[in-house]
This record gives C-alpha cells, structure tokens and sequence, in this order.
C-alpha cells in the first residue's frame, strides 16, 4: 500500500501531504518542503529541488539515488523533478495542501445541499469542474502532462 507523510514548510506556516508512490521512497527521501515564503532566496539550481508553482520539494538525492534500481534507472537519470514527476515522491493531489483543501471544500458543499439531492449533484459537479481550471489555470505541474 502507498503512503503519505504530512510536513511542515520551513517556515512552519504551512503544510504539504507528499504521497510515496508504488511504495518505493519514504519520509527518509524528503529533506525539506518550503512553502511560496519560505522558497524565495532558495537557489533554483540543483538536482534535489522540484518546484511547482512556488513550493519546493527538497529530496535527499542519496537516499533516492540509492533506491534508483527499484525504479528500475541509473542512479545518474534521477533528479527530484524526474522523482515527482514519476510518482515516487509527489503531492497528494495536484497541489501540497489538496487533500485537506479538497475535504473542507466538499464538507462545505455538503451543508449548503444535502436537503437537495440535484442541487447536490450539480454543486458537485460544478466544484469539480471549477478546482480543475483552477489548478490549471494556476499553473500547477500535475496540471501541465
């Protein structure tokens, strides 16, 4: 079974949910996540960060690097945008906070239309469709391929 790990930014103000896919990495390969505060003097440069719309995952590239036969490369193909971008260490949802995000917004949906089944459905529906183009139109990477 994949996992997920919750951790803190930096900055300590807020949370990413990093989700280790086909059960390969853990909490032992993330070494930092910042948050769009925190990331700005970071150094773009670098073979351990993947950026995504202002957050940054900052991979321990030994602890991957030595994983690389699991995932079935050279150790010298992988860097932590190949390393998101596969599903070995990603966020849990297209963006750091989604999940939660993601239940509070439903929850709220829920309030508003559980007297009325259809209005439920096209709330639903219209929620789904519009967090979609959000993301897309926010230039999130998951949103990008």
């Amino acid at each position: 079974m994949c996992r997920s790990y919750k951790i803190a930014c930096a900055c300590g103000r807020h949370t990413a949910e990093i989700f280790f896919g086909r059960m390969v990495l853990d909490e032992s390969a993330v070494q930092g996540v910042y948050c769009p505060q925190c990331s700005e003097g970071l150094n773009v440069q670098g073979d351990e960060r993947a950026w995504d719309n202002g957050w940054v995952m900052e991979l321990a590239m030994e602890v991957v690097r030595d994983r690389a036969p699991i995932m079935e490369t050279s150790p010298d193909n992988i860097d932590a945008d190949w390393v998101f971008d596969q599903g070995f260490a990603t966020w849990v949802g297209i963006t750091p906070d989604e999940a939660e995000n993601r239940n509070r917004e439903r929850a709220e949906i829920v309030k508003l239309t559980s007297a009325d089944f259809p209005a439920y459905l096209k709330a639903m529906k219209e929620w789904g469709i519009g967090r979609e183009k959000r993301f897309s139109d926010e230039g999130w990477r998951k949103m990008k391929g």
